[in-house]
């Protein structure tokens, strides 16, 4: 979740708890467990060394099970010396819960977080929600508004219903994942693996020609296999609402390439909208393998994929995740990497 939601869910939290667990200084209390809900994205300060450095360390071991203890116990000794609460074990326990509330969230959208750190660099997720939620976060907010003057009872309220949304994208979830793998044996697709992670729902403005254009969702054949990507057209009259659990990206492995679909899980409706080649085995990759920036890649990716242009002895390979595709206009976390004969291959990162 982005960092606003993480601080204001913090200060949700922290209105719900009982006022004997706020002990005498509850202003205290309520700034511990907030700004433990902000602390794992310290490591956001990583983006200033490079990116390559930036997707192994940010949603570590700051927001590992071992590094938020560590972080919450020297959080709470400088709560203690230099605050009003000179409990140091009800300020630990305080901040830990803020730094919990962080992780959870984080874990419900589809980026990965590496909660085992230092001893597994695993990326865990639960692909329920989209980073920025404006429904989740309105929920948030609207217990934070309704639970002024101590009223704990609509913030647990309000604790509820987010526990509540998150139960409802479970459900999508596994609709969504679903619907993707039926279509894929429709189409005689082998499913090594299906797969469904939210994306960045998009508003359609009315236009007549658009209405005209319109047409239902097919299932009936996935795309051809390619050595690029075939994105879905984007007219320029689409507008993102990051709202709710309602769009989907369905993803097949089948042993050899990568096919993604938008899915619509209350209907089961699946259009395919891109196949390509699993990036590993794509040769000019496996000629990369051992570069730092390229393994770095390959492990960061979910699904990744490679293009490959070449020109008078240049070859450039462009890596990209699929987990990312079907935003119009927009594809983050790319690595460019140029191999020139008699040249060592030059690593670019960017979006």
């Amino acid at each position: 979740m982005d960092t606003v939601t993480h601080g204001l869910t913090g200060w949700l939290v922290a209105r719900a708890l009982p006022d004997d667990w706020k002990g005498e200084h509850p202003g205290t209390a309520t700034a511990a467990v907030a700004l433990g809900s902000v602390l794992p994205d310290v490591d956001n300060a990583v983006s200033l060394l490079g990116s390559e450095l930036y997707l192994r360390v940010h949603r570590g071991l700051s927001h590992s099970v071992l590094g938020i203890s560590v972080s919450s116990l020297v959080l709470a000794l400088l709560f203690a010396r230099f605050g009003k609460c000179k409990d140091p074990k009800r300020l630990f326990l305080l901040v830990l819960l803020g730094q919990l509330s962080h992780v959870v969230l984080d874990l419900l959208n589809a980026y990965g977080t590496q909660v085992l750190q230092p001893f597994s660099d695993a990326r865990l997720s639960l692909d329920l929600l989209f980073v920025v939620d404006l429904l989740f976060s309105g929920i948030v907010v609207a217990g934070i508004a309704l639970s002024r003057s101590g009223r704990a009872g609509r913030a647990r309220v309000a604790l509820v219903s987010l526990a509540a949304y998150v139960g409802v994208a479970a459900l999508l979830h596994v609709g969504a994942k679903e619907a993707v793998r039926e279509a894929a044996v429709r189409a005689g697709v082998t499913v090594v693996s299906a797969q469904a992670l939210p994306t960045l729902p998009y508003i359609d403005l009315p236009s007549a020609d658009r209405l005209a254009f319109a047409s239902p969702a097919s299932a009936s054949g996935a795309p051809k296999p390619a050595g690029g990507t075939r994105e879905g057209g984007w007219s320029g009259r689409e507008i993102p609402f990051p709202a709710g659990p309602f769009a989907w990206n369905g993803f097949i492995d089948d042993g050899r390439t990568y096919l993604r679909a938008a899915v619509e899980p209350l209907t089961g409706q699946v259009e395919w909208r891109q196949r390509t080649l699993r990036g590993s085995d794509v040769p000019e990759v496996r000629a990369l393998r051992g570069n730092a920036d390229v393994e770095t890649y390959l492990w960061f990716a979910r699904f990744p994929a490679a293009s490959v242009t070449t020109d008078h002895g240049r070859t450039e390979v462009t890596f990209y995740d699929m987990r990312f595709g079907g935003t119009p206009g927009r594809r983050p976390f790319l690595l460019r990497v140029v191999e020139i004969p008699g040249a060592k291959p030059l690593a670019r990162w960017g979006s």
